[in-house]
């Protein structure tokens, strides 16, 4: 087993996947719920430094933890404000035979978003998530152009700022501009995706530059931007037919 990460990270909208080796990682914590599905058992160590293993890991929204290397895993991770679980995350799960061993949370938060209660079942209502969707919404608006100030995206809920501060980290279970850069990440990953390079996948999600970027993704994954395994952009053919020497195509 190494200790190098290898594999291909999907990004969509308030999801993604990992799937392949898991190598080193730094203690972190991130907005979403993670789900580790494994066929031999992968070891979650938390910021007490207990440890654990099984080849279901469920781990809560901004619980301390990190992974020891294994050879073969699929890390699952959920946003709180996505609104159904896609295909790809149920499957997964649905087929996981294994008993999971679960990393709770032990602060007050968005405890609906646990994996436990996730499993298998509906997702319950989050009324509080409906208030706040406008300003969702203008976040999402704002993230290519730099700075998001929270003033801007509380005037769409029509609340103070002091207000939309407490309200977002009750529905959210993080500060405002934690948010603002996960958001940002699914942004910038979308863009390496769909063939550009990592400065302008980078500016255009709001980063400073690449290693803004690259810093952030592993601040918040434990994922290694070096790790990702991108598509490379089609190569554009020319309509044009050159002709050889002997004037053959």
């Amino acid at each position: 087993m190494g200790d190098a990460w290898s594999g291909a990270f999907e990004a969509a909208d308030r999801w993604a996947i990992w799937r392949g080796a898991v190598g080193d990682s730094r203690l972190h914590r991130h907005l979403a719920a993670q789900a580790v599905i494994a066929p031999t058992p992968v070891t979650v160590i938390d910021a007490a430094g207990r440890r654990a293993a099984g080849r279901v890991i469920l781990i809560d929204p901004l619980v301390a933890h990190r992974l020891e290397p294994a050879d073969d895993a699929q890390i699952l991770f959920v946003e709180p404000a996505l609104a159904s679980l896609p295909p790809e995350i149920v499957r997964p799960l649905a087929t996981a035979a294994s008993a999971p061993v679960i990393v709770a949370r032990t602060s007050p938060g968005p405890d609906e978003w646990t994996w436990s209660r996730m499993r298998g079942g509906p997702l319950p209502p989050r009324l509080t998530l409906t208030r706040l969707q406008p300003a969702l919404t203008e976040i999402d608006r704002l993230l290519p152009c730099g700075a998001v100030p929270l003033d801007a995206a509380a005037a769409k809920t029509g609340l103070s700022p002091e207000r939309f501060r407490h309200l977002f980290v009750d529905a959210m279970g993080l500060p405002f501009r934690r948010y603002v850069l996960w958001r940002r990440i699914g942004r910038a990953v979308q863009a390496l995706k769909s063939g550009e390079d990592a400065t302008t996948a980078a500016h255009g999600a709001g980063f400073a530059d690449a290693a803004h970027f690259s810093r952030t993704l592993r601040a918040m994954f434990g994922i290694p931007p070096s790790a990702l395994r991108l598509p490379r952009p089609p190569v554009r053919r020319s309509r044009y037919v050159h002709a050889g020497p002997s004037g053959e195509a």
